[in-house]
């Protein structure tokens, strides 16, 4: 997940959290039913954080998996080639799209850890 998704999500969680007190600060209600209110609320948006960062840790294992297999067909396509006689220029591009597509997977992986990770700590 990109760095300006991430932000833009913890974002929508602060402000929806931060927007529900204040609409519930504002309206006319005893002590007692407003901490319930802030209480229920504040429960509400830790699930739907929740249920959000579920959702983008699904998305980002699905990502990753069709990242990793495009990345080994490419890895294997080039593979072949270089078993075969490749001239050298050729041999040389497919080693850094080979290295590219390794580095990709990685990243993909990362980014996946990371929105487990995420999601791990809301719970």
């Amino acid at each position: 997940m990109s760095k300006g998704n991430k932000g833009w999500l913890w974002g929508a969680a602060v402000g929806t959290i931060v927007g529900s007190v204040a609409a519930l600060l504002f309206a006319p209600k005893p002590g007692r039913e407003l901490r319930k209110d802030i209480a229920d609320g504040a429960r509400q948006a830790g699930e739907k954080t929740q249920e959000i960062a579920g959702k983008v840790t699904e998305q980002g294992a699905v990502l990753v998996g069709k990242i990793k297999d495009t990345a080994e067909g490419i890895i294997s396509e080039f593979q072949a080639r270089r078993a075969g006689h490749v001239p050298e220029e050729e041999e040389a591009q497919a080693a850094q799209a080979s290295g590219f597509a390794e580095d990709i997977a990685g990243e993909a992986e990362k980014a996946t850890s990371l929105a487990g990770a995420a999601s791990k700590e809301e719970s």
